[in-house]
């Protein structure tokens, strides 16, 4: 796996699937069929917004999506540490020597200006 093809598939995954997900449920989930108290407030607060204003919420819910994959990936290219962190990552697959990371959250940044 190429890295540019590992961002595109984590993109997928994490973002634009998750999203599809998260829109689904909230347009059709009914919030008094819901047992966990943050999903039922959750469903209670969507149901009393707009149509704009829903639409608003998944943009925002995106860009956190967004904000926090780029950061996941800038720890692992090495641009950003975590506290205690001692050395840098080694993203591989399969125990191959090709290394993904290193350039992970440019190529996600590049992908989103795209869209």
């Amino acid at each position: 796996m190429k890295p540019e093809e590992f961002v595109k598939k984590v993109k997928q995954s994490v973002i634009d699937d998750n999203l599809t997900i998260y829109k689904d449920l909230f347009k059709n989930t009914d919030a008094d069929h819901v047992s966990d108290l943050y999903w039922k407030e959750s469903l209670t607060f969507f149901k009393k917004l707009s149509d704009e204003e829903k639409e608003t919420m998944f943009k925002i819910m995106r860009q956190v999506s967004v904000d926090t994959v780029s950061n996941i990936f800038g720890i692992l290219d090495g641009i950003s540490y975590l506290e205690g962190q001692s050395g840098d990552f080694l993203l591989t697959v399969d125990n191959k020597q090709e290394q993904l990371n290193g350039d992970l959250q440019d190529i996600f940044l590049e992908i989103e200006e795209e869209l």
